[in-house]
């Protein structure tokens, strides 16, 4: 199995423009280059965290992680204390990434070696990390706005007029996450892992390793984009980046993955980032209530399923069921 379902990929395009063009037609000006670079900068946080959600979820057996934005958060005020104390910022930045990786890594111990269920260890995490970057923060922001000019140009420089942190961070690792999970032995044994974790186990792969690897990999995502949105804001803060908890899951699904694991694509789940980030800055730009960004990512998502299922002929087969079935009742 490839993961890679060209069909959801182009009706997400299609729904993206669609998007884009309502706003557009409401406020011509939100396809202004600089509208679209901050669009797209808004994009990068929260895409970095779903491709590290999607890994969790392809490993299969139910595995969720609700703790990526206290993660996220967390490593950034621990990035952002070393910075205070005068530590060169690549110090700081790895920092960021190794304390998003323990994270993730006590995730997997509590998952993989007590058998806690997914959800109810990451949410445990979420709930002791949150109150943890609270306790090291006491509560308050740091302020980064004095922090060395390169770490500061992470989240707010460009290269040739295209944001830093798209060109030289997002887009490269979409690039080796799709050729690990396309082209290499470690994709592979995930997407059978997540499949059939029997057969992967029977097959020899190391099942547990495979699945406690994908948490770790979780966190160190989470707080590299913990990190990103420190430097684009100039502010570090406990909460880090809080929406992504459950966007992150509504991503990698639409972007084509099962919940259930064993599926989905790097190319997917960028191109379902990219659709949520338009609708959600399209809202913002237009000054619409923001409880319709939640309204409308969850009718872009059925929406999108919806229309999959009718393009591949899923539903009259579902129909006819359901008309077999009330005659057999009647």
């Amino acid at each position: 199995m490839s993961g890679f379902h060209i069909g959801r990929v182009l009706l997400l395009l299609v729904f993206a423009l669609i998007v884009l063009g309502g706003f557009a037609i409401g406020s011509p000006s939100i396809l202004s280059v600089d509208n679209l670079s901050s669009m797209a900068v808004f994009a990068v946080e929260v895409g970095i965290i779903a491709f590290g959600q999607a890994l969790v979820i392809e490993g299969g057996d139910g595995a969720i992680d609700l703790s990526v934005g206290a993660v996220s958060g967390l490593a950034q005020i621990l990035a952002a204390q070393w910075l205070a104390r005068g530590l060169p910022w690549p110090v700081g930045v790895g920092i960021a990434v190794v304390s998003g990786a323990l994270m993730g890594m006590v995730n997997a111990v509590a998952i993989t070696r007590f058998r806690i269920p997914a959800i109810i260890a990451t949410l445990g995490s979420m709930f002791a990390i949150s109150g943890l970057a609270l306790v090291v923060s006491e509560g308050n922001t740091i302020d980064l706005t004095a922090a060395p000019a390169a770490f500061l140009a992470i989240g707010q420089g460009s290269v040739g007029g295209v944001p830093f942190q798209i060109l030289c961070i997002y887009l490269p690792l979409l690039a080796l996450l799709a050729f690990m999970q396309h082209r290499s032995r470690l994709g592979r044994a995930l997407y059978l892992t997540g499949t059939n974790a029997t057969a992967a186990y029977l097959a020899g792969l190391p099942v547990v390793r495979l699945r406690a690897a994908t948490y770790v990999l979780s966190g160190a995502l989470a707080g590299l984009a913990g990190v990103i949105a420190a430097s684009r804001l100039g502010t570090a803060t406990p909460d880090g980046v809080p929406e992504a908890n459950l966007i992150s899951i509504a991503i990698v699904v639409l972007g084509g993955a099962s919940i259930f694991g064993g599926d989905g694509s790097p190319i997917g789940t960028a191109i379902a980032t990219a659709t949520i980030a338009i609708a959600n800055y399209g809202l913002n730009y237009n000054d619409f209530n923001p409880t319709l960004q939640a309204g409308l990512l969850g009718l872009i998502l059925i929406s999108v399923v919806l229309i999959e299922n009718l393009l591949r002929g899923r539903m009259p087969h579902f129909l006819s069921t359901l008309r077999i079935k009330g005659k057999a009742t009647s």
